[in-house]
């Protein structure tokens, strides 16, 4: 298994509004760093080049690109459209900025995964039987069926998903391979990030 991929391109999801926990998510501090940081690193230590994907004003200094949403106000549909539209590589890894459990062993399990696959979109499944299409790798023809949907008033993130070849990665799959589904757990209020750094100070004590 290779420890970098020179042909996929990471970007990071920073667009969000983040209305219910009422400042930008990006910005929440785990540790030292803040989560679009520790989500640029991630990423670095595994894609030939990275970007974030939202408002450039909110991340001067980040020392990455930052790329406005070429559909403003349409969500994340927009962000993946967004750096499909500026990629260079074939394949992309996406991950949003508000997974404070993700994990470069699992990244790169999806990287391989899509890699092996060859798939338009390569998604992990939840724990509900629906996907985590915000971290995700997403092969650079999947544009056409975004820009599709985007041009239909559909903003739902899934919803070009039908126009695309797809392969989704299963919970069953993953906990055989190892990963436990905490990986996704995201942070949307503030009791949620208070309990996310708890548990991180916890855990590495």
């Amino acid at each position: 298994m290779r420890q970098r991929y020179p042909e996929i391109t990471g970007f990071v999801l920073a667009g969000g509004a983040s209305k219910r926990m009422a400042r930008s998510k990006a910005h929440l501090l785990i540790g030292h760093e803040t989560m679009v940081e520790r989500q640029i690193h991630l990423l670095r230590s595994l894609c030939r080049s990275v970007a974030v994907l939202g408002p450039p004003e909110n991340f001067r200094s980040i020392g990455v690109p930052v790329l406005a949403d070429r559909f403003p106000g349409r969500g994340p549909l927009a962000g993946l459209y967004t750096g499909l539209l500026h990629t260079h590589s074939e394949y992309n890894l996406f991950l949003s900025c508000d997974l404070p459990f993700m994990s470069v062993r699992f990244l790169r399990y999806l990287c391989e995964r899509a890699l092996d696959g060859g798939a338009d979109a390569t998604v992990p499944e939840s724990r509900r039987h629906g996907f985590h299409p915000l971290c995700a790798v997403y092969r650079r023809r999947a544009r056409w069926g975004i820009r599709a949907s985007l041009l239909a008033g559909q903003n739902k993130v899934s919803s070009f998903f039908w126009r695309v070849r797809r392969q989704v990665l299963t919970t069953g799959e993953m906990a055989r391979a190892g990963f436990g589904l905490r990986v996704f757990d995201n942070m949307n209020t503030l009791e949620e990030y208070e309990a996310v750094k708890k548990w991180i100070a916890v855990a590495r004590s």
